[in-house]
């Protein structure tokens, strides 16, 4: 009986870890999780450079509330720009950032937004970035460009002039799926900053249910712990002395159940499309959207 209160215990305290290690990750600022800002593995800066850039990317990126990154690499083995950088991206709890990639085997400059930063540094404004810099990568001045960049950044985060071309929001209160938001928009893709009102309730609310199955299934482990009866109808009927002589199937009826075919709402057909709201980005293998946009330089 030990033994078995044991395994029940054992039972419940592995579904309670394992709900509580679903849960939802915090959307937090990547300020929190980024010791550097500057990953330049393409050794494109010199030391008192990578140091500027560093101190600029700080201090621009309070002043917008977002973290600026600048990544550069010169490997041929490395994935398309665009999935190089949501793989770094998904690495990190989910914030507002922004990314600049300079891939030097390609030739390749590219810029991804997230969280706020999507909404703000959207394809018209990182087009506008990219035609700006890109005679400076084109000449070998990539600490000009990167302070552009930097600069033309954090302004963007700042000015939402351009945004209410498209829907009725601004920089105080951006777009968001959240239903309960003013600004709720059906169209708009999943806004994990609308989550982080209610993170700590969802929490207290997963845990309170994953101690109600626990308990659950602890209960009816313990009731079935105690023997079954096996015994039926037919353990004391004796086939050849009950006087039936034969069986039969009859057809009574066929039922059948109609299921709606689910419709594909998705018209981009992938990434690096326009969503309805006008905004050219894509979709990260670990599921978070941005703005994206590039060239050759």
């Amino acid at each position: 009986m030990r033994r078995i209160k044991l395994k029940n215990f054992s039972l419940m305290l592995f579904l309670i870890l394992f709900i509580v290690s679903n849960i939802p990750t915090l959307h937090v600022s990547a300020s929190t999780v980024f010791n550097q800002h500057i990953y330049d593995e393409a050794d494109l800066l010199s030391t008192s450079e990578r140091d500027k850039l560093e101190e600029m990317c700080i201090e621009y990126g309070e002043e917008a509330g977002i973290d600026i990154l600048i990544l550069t690499h010169d490997d041929r083995t490395a994935p398309y720009a665009e999935t190089y950088i949501e793989d770094f991206e998904d690495q990190y709890p989910a914030g507002d950032r922004v990314y600049l990639l300079v891939d030097m085997y390609n030739r390749v400059v590219f810029i991804e937004g997230y969280g706020l930063a999507e909404t703000y540094i959207h394809s018209k404004r990182i087009d506008q970035i990219i035609d700006d810099i890109t005679p400076d990568l084109s000449d070998g001045n990539y600490y000009d460009a990167f302070v552009s960049y930097i600069e033309q950044s954090s302004a963007y985060m700042k000015d939402d002039s351009e945004l209410n071309y498209d829907h009725d929001y601004n920089y105080a209160k951006p777009q968001s799926s959240n239903p309960n938001d003013a600004y709720y928009d059906e169209t708009w893709p999943g806004d994990s900053s609308s989550s982080n009102d209610s993170i700590l309730s969802n929490i207290l609310v997963q845990l309170v249910v994953a101690m109600i199955i626990g308990a659950v299934v602890v209960a009816i482990m313990a009731y079935n712990s105690g023997g079954k009866m096996t015994a039926g109808s037919n353990t004391y009927m004796d086939p050849s002395q009950s006087g039936l002589i034969g069986r039969r199937d009859q057809y009574i009826r066929t039922q059948v159940t109609r299921v709606r075919k689910p419709q594909n709402n998705n018209s981009n057909g992938g990434k690096g499309g326009f969503s309805s709201g006008g905004f050219r980005g894509g979709v990260s293998s670990g599921g978070r959207s941005h703005s994206s946009g590039g060239g050759r330089f």
